[in-house]
């Protein structure tokens, strides 16, 4: 069946495909620290899947931590629910 595979990450050997788009600046501008920052964050990503996670989320959990922790609204500012029918 065609469509088994479907869900299935792309990958490139034993990265994820989307990391590809991280060689295109080194394609353009072969330089030592390009090639430098291409392998740290090829390095990097391939340390986020061995500990389980996937590229998309390892970048959720990048964002979250730079965001910081959230406060709950107090009691008192909690909205209501009101029905006016």
């Amino acid at each position: 069946m065609p469509w088994r595979d479907t869900m299935r990450p792309v990958r490139f050997y034993a990265l994820d495909a989307r990391l590809l788009i991280l060689a295109a600046p080194w394609l353009f501008f072969p330089t030592w620290w390009t090639t430098a920052a291409v392998v740290a964050a090829m390095l990097a990503c391939r340390a986020a899947e061995a500990r389980g996670y996937r590229l998309p989320a390892a970048v959720r959990a990048l964002r979250a931590r730079a965001a910081g922790r959230r406060r709950a609204l107090r009691a008192a500012r909690e909205r209501r629910f009101v029905d006016f029918g």
